[in-house]
């Protein structure tokens, strides 16, 4: 936390702010956060998500790494976020673009140096995760959003389709009295589902469902005496997304085959046989074990083969068959356990089976609609410090601030014309004058407007484009134009603005275009760009760069580089891939080589008492400038290999070991040497587990070993979450850490427990944190000691509308 974190170890050489960027913050903390920005772009089947850092960070891995509802993303924080053992006040940043499919963010750090970064989505989605060329930010694709009818992953078997009677649609409740008197006036079940239809909140009162048309339509022959408005749809649990209330008893089942019964022992064999098949991508031996087992007469464990069976069969691409057995499960077991997670699936499949909303970026005319929707946080922030030596005690008051952030976005999307306008701001008042004045922020102010037919969009003000080489945020113009469905242009220019904080930059000045090409054999996605800045009439930075990203079932494998032509040097290259899984292992690998910081020209200013090129210039030859920027400019080399795997039903176990080295930099222009920091090598190790103390409780069980030339350090820690009455949640935290430094003069011990506390509600979240932070330090005279200590408290309310 940066309040309890301020007066820790200075930590290895390269954590110094000799090497931070022209144009960044203030260090970070309550005044600066770490999240600058998130921003959601929604395309027809795709989104692009950006987050946006004030410094840089290094990507280390993601659990879980290419699907899922959340994704947990570890960072090593970079040279220009200041302390290395400093840990990071947690942040809940707001998620812009509408919320509608990234629902919610969190930021916290548990082990000094390391942040964890999870992303919280509106359903389970495919994703690609990639760091951004600057090292400033991510970028999340969201894959699969609207699957067209007939793609590569369709079975050209159709299954049976079952068939719902709707009775009624309101936007309010439907009361439970509606929906016992349904079911006993049909004698059928009722229920009631919820479902969002044009950016509103639908309940539709259902009886169902029925395995015949005939039979749905004598039903609705008689539902329409009371229910006037009554119409068949079939089951589709697009239109059916939960079922929140139900009464009378379901259709019974039409019987199938049953073979004799098999002994307990041979069915749970049989089930860890389709199990392992099933994780080792064997899918047709999964769906004839699991077909076996589902022939059996009922007994405990014929619903946990019933989901496996329609998971089985959507991996395996037959969609269609995996639509029938997840609805099997459903008329079965309507309140089984994994009922809940059944639906979730049915809902992907439907959506995957059902017609575009529109025909595609070119699409026609299609109904008007408008949505508003955005998000506001309130946070206040305190900490204290105290250090103890030689029997004297100080103590200052380290942060006290109030936060306050809003994200508003407005979209119409008329017959032929979307239009967007976005703002996203804050201001930050510091109680504490003597640690700075009070500041606002802007991370996003825009207007958007697309001609649908013509596939072209216009997008003008402050905005963020990480994929295209631009250094965080900017000020100006972009221009995009939709060849066709395979490939995609873009143009932008305007002034960098390096924080959310930066003003208008007035100096620096940039263009840049880019092409996206694909996706190509339904896996392969690459885009390159050139990107081209100048300052006063220097060339600042000229690179050209590509990212290529490549997705199958079970392997991921993504590269991006960039290349700068003014210096004619390699600026970065980054190489992640994921496989798996491998005897119930997942494994990964990145490894990444750029300079810190970005090569910029600007960069030979860094220890210099000039402050402008022009006036540099002034002073030196144009060459020498060249040669100084590149003098002032370190390469990072950095490697991690990763693994994961289930350990049984509730334990997940995750390992890594890294590797990062900063080069060392000449003396020239009056500025002294820096050394090369050596490698720095660590590893660790987490272990999490679901449900050990209550039900959906959550632990993770953390050790880290990191050695480099200047240090050795330890750290263990525990991370817990569990359920409280309502919607509250409670969780403790702890660390320790053992730090063994020479150059500071001793052996220190940090000690860092914490306690959070939140509540969620549907559009709504708040937080309380409270942590105390004790770092003792022995110092090498004789009986002579350290201590810091630390409290810090923070509370936000974030809500979403």
């Amino acid at each position: 936390m940066a309040g309890i974190a301020a007066h820790c170890s200075s930590g290895p050489a390269w954590a110094g702010a000799a090497f931070a960027p022209l144009g960044t913050a203030a260090p970070i903390g309550a005044l600066n956060p770490l999240v600058q920005l998130i921003d959601t772009d929604e395309h027809e089947d795709h989104a692009d998500v950006t987050v946006q850092f004030a410094c840089s960070v290094r990507y280390i891995a993601n659990s879980p790494f290419n699907r899922g509802s959340s994704t947990t993303i570890r960072l090593r924080l970079g040279p220009d976020c200041g302390n290395s053992q400093s840990t990071i006040t947690p942040e809940l940043p707001l998620v812009g673009g509408g919320g509608r499919l990234v629902t919610g963010a969190s930021l916290d750090s548990v082990m000094p140096g390391e942040v964890r970064l999870e992303l919280s989505f509106a359903r389970e989605l495919d994703f690609v995760l990639a760091p951004t060329a600057s090292g400033l930010g991510l970028r999340l694709r969201l894959l699969g959003l609207n699957k067209r009818k007939g793609g590569a992953l369709l079975s050209d078997v159709e299954a049976p389709t079952d068939y719902a009677v709707n009775l009624e649609s309101s936007t309010s409740p439907i009361e439970r009295a509606a929906v016992e008197a349904a079911a006993a006036e049909l004698q059928t079940q009722a229920y009631v589902s919820e479902t969002d239809i044009e950016e509103e909140h639908w309940y539709r009162l259902r009886v169902g469902p029925f395995a015949t048309r005939a039979e749905a339509e004598r039903v609705l022959g008689a539902a329409v005496q009371h229910h006037p408005q009554a119409w068949l749809a079939d089951e589709d649990v697009q239109t059916a997304l939960e079922p929140v209330d139900r009464a009378g008893i379901a259709t019974p089942m039409t019987a199938g085959p049953v073979d004799p019964p098999l002994p307990d022992a041979e069915r749970a064999q049989l089930l860890r046989g389709a199990r392992a098949a099933l994780e080792n991508h064997e899918y047709p031996r999964s769906i004839d074990l699991l077909g076996r087992l589902l022939r059996q007469p009922e007994y405990p464990a014929r619903a946990a083969a019933q989901e496996l069976i329609g998971l089985a069969r959507e991996r395996s691409g037959q969609l269609a068959q995996a639509k029938a057995e997840f609805t099997a499960y459903l008329r079965r077991y309507p309140d089984g356990e994994a009922a809940a997670r059944v639906r979730s699936r049915l809902a992907t499949l439907a959506a995957a089976g059902a017609p575009p909303r529109s025909t595609g970026e070119f699409g026609a005319a299609r109904p008007e609609s408008s949505l508003v929707a955005g998000a506001a946080a309130l946070t206040y922030q305190y900490g204290k410090d105290q250090t103890l030596s030689a029997g004297t005690s100080t103590s200052t008051t380290a942060v006290d601030a109030a936060l306050v952030y809003g994200d508003l976005l407005l979209r119409n999307h008329g017959a032929r014309y979307d239009v967007t306008a976005r703002l996203d701001g804050g201001y930050t008042e510091n109680i504490v004058k003597t640690s700075g004045g009070s500041q606002d922020r802007t991370t996003a102010a825009y207007l958007e407007v697309t001609d649908r037919p013509v596939g072209l969009t216009g997008r003008i003000g402050r905005q963020s484009l990480a994929s295209q080489g631009v250094i965080g945020l900017f000020d100006g113009l972009l221009v995009g134009y939709q060849v066709n469905p395979s490939l995609a242009l873009s143009a932008a220019a305007g002034l960098p603005a390096y924080t959310s904080y930066s003003p208008v930059s007035s100096q620096q000045k940039f263009a840049t275009v880019t092409a996206e090409f694909g996706p190509y054999r339904e896996a392969w996605i690459v885009d390159s760009y050139f990107y081209d800045q100048v300052e006063a009439g220097f060339t600042d930075r000229r690179a050209v760069g590509m990212q290529a990203r490549y997705t199958r079932a079970g392997r991921t494998a993504i590269m991006l580089a960039d290349y700068d032509i003014a210096f004619a040097q390699l600026n970065s290259v980054t190489l992640i891939g994921n496989w798996g899984p491998i005897a119930s292992w997942v494994f990964g690998v990145d490894a990444d080589y750029r300079r810190s910081p970005q090569l910029l020209l600007s960069n030979a200013l860094i220890g210099q008492s000039a402050t402008t090129l022009t006036a540099l210039e002034n002073e030196v030859l144009h060459a020498t400038i060249k040669q100084l920027a590149l003098d002032r400019t370190a390469t990072s080399e950095t490697f991690v290999l990763s693994a994961s795997r289930p350990l049984g039903e509730r334990w997940q176990l995750m390992t890594d070991f890294a590797a990062i080295e900063l080069g060392g930099t000449p003396a020239s222009g009056g500025v002294p040497a820096t050394a090369a920091t050596g490698l720095d090598k660590s590893a660790s190790v987490q272990l999490s587990a679901s449900s050990l103390l209550q039900a959906s409780d959550l632990h993770i069980f953390g050790l880290r070993y990191d050695d480099s030339p200047a240090a050795r350090s330890t750290t263990l820690s525990w991370d817990a979450r569990f359920a409280l009455p309502g919607a509250w949640r409670f969780g403790p935290r702890f660390s320790v850490e053992r730090l063994d430094d020479p150059g500071l003069g001793g052996r220190q011990t940090i000690y860092l427990p914490q306690l959070r506390g939140d509540w969620t509600g549907r559009r709504a979240v708040f937080e309380l944190i409270g942590g105390y932070q004790l770092q003792q330090q022995q110092l090498t005279a004789p009986g002579s000691s350290l201590d810091q200590r630390s409290l810090y408290v923070s509370a936000t309310y974030r809500w979403r509308f």
